[in-house]
């Protein structure tokens, strides 16, 4: 059996949702007398707007000075990763996990030719309904997937996805994609007191860009507005769409239903996620969406769009959930109106939401994914 010493990882930057996973992972691996480092290709990047604490980072990193650069779109920052082989030859791991198919993937995929690399694709690149990758794309991820060791997905939409390029499905992990899941447990627990206000608190967390559609929430709610008005739907973050979703929401008047509240930091989060009544997720094509751990942590229940890559994983209809096809306007706000009228739902799907998060996706579990990669990688040598 092959005796695995050091663990490498390369991503691309530190982010608030990672800390606690690595955190757990490092910890996890020091218990069995495997010596971790993370590699970032970059301290961040002006589109992301969270403060991190890096004290909080109690595994060994680095940071390359990367360039950066945008395929597509700026939601596509892609980085350089200079000096990737030489660090990587210099601090000899015995197992690389990358993250998906970047520029140091693809060093990974060419320098293995010539010197020992064992690289995992650490990926959550799903595939969703409109996506057109071009046949050059799809050969150069089925290159770098044909040479991998074993690979470790976000859920099992990536697992899927990566199997469509070739993955085995015996060598994929999974390591659920998640948050500081303690940090949004102290929000449930706040829940239990909370006074409840005869307005209904209707929330949405996250980016405002077109690939989002929180235009479809915003219609939905125009059409709810027919029905009832007893509700405030506070709109948290920022984007290159925002000036045209508050025009939208002008347009349709519903300036006295609907605010911007911009980006909030985490720490700020917890005063809105306490009195909101129900969590909104509206997207138009994400290949997680981490506010719906947030959400379903914080004890909140959840209306989620079947176009989040994390519904299959997370979401249990009735349950600790509900998916609704928000550009299905009228339908859609029918069917909002309907549960906002049911309190006794409303607080089991919050309690379930809360519950699920605690026993199945937490940093613990998540950094359990790589454990089982490198067990599988050790079983087959």
């Amino acid at each position: 059996m092959r005796e695995i010493k050091k663990v490498l990882i390369i991503t691309n930057v530190p982010q608030d949702y990672r800390i606690a996973m690595l955190n757990s992972l490092n910890e996890t691996l020091k218990e069995q007398n495997i010596q971790l480092k993370v590699v970032f290709a970059a301290a961040g990047y002006k589109r992301r707007k969270s403060k991190l604490d890096f004290s909080k980072m109690k595994f060994d990193y680095v940071f390359l000075k990367s360039f950066k650069f945008h395929i597509g779109s700026i939601e596509n920052t892609m980085f350089t990763y200079p000096g990737i082989i030489r660090f990587h030859r210099k601090y000899k791991p015995d197992a690389t996990f990358v993250i998906g198919y970047s520029p140091a993937t693809i060093k990974l995929w060419l320098f293995s030719f010539f010197m020992k690399i064992n690289y995992f694709i650490w990926s959550g690149s799903v595939k969703f309904k409109g996506r057109k990758d071009s046949t050059l794309r799809i050969m150069m991820r089925k290159t770098l997937v044909r040479r991998a060791k074993g690979f470790v997905a976000y859920g099992t939409m990536a697992k899927n996805y990566l199997m469509s390029l070739g993955a085995s499905a015996d060598k994929i992990s999974i390591a659920i994609n998640t948050v500081d899941t303690d940090f949004f447990n102290n929000i449930a627990v706040a829940r239990t007191n909370r006074q409840v206000s005869t307005t209904k608190q209707l929330l949405y967390l996250g980016y405002l860009t077109r690939g989002k559609r929180i235009d479809d929430l915003i219609h939905t709610i125009y059409e709810l507005k027919s029905l009832r008005t007893d509700f405030h739907l506070r709109i948290i973050g920022d984007g290159p769409d925002r000036e045209l979703l508050f025009n939208l929401v002008n347009e349709l008047h519903l300036n006295s239903l609907v605010s911007f509240e911009g980006f909030i930091q985490k720490k700020n989060l917890p005063p809105f996620l306490t009195q909101t009544d129900c969590f909104l997720f509206q997207t138009g094509c994400d290949i997680w969406g981490l506010v719906l751990n947030e959400a379903m942590a914080s004890g909140l229940p959840c209306v989620v769009s079947p176009n989040a890559g994390a519904v299959i994983d997370l979401i249990q209809e009735n349950e600790n959930g509900i998916v609704l096809d928000f550009s299905q306007h009228e339908m859609a706000a029918q069917k909002l109106n309907k549960l906002l009228n049911d309190e006794s739902l409303l607080l089991k799907l919050g309690n379930n939401a809360n519950q699920f998060i605690r026993g199945n996706v937490t940093p613990a579990k998540s950094a359990q994914g790589f454990i089982d990669a490198i067990n599988k990688f050790n079983k087959n040598a």
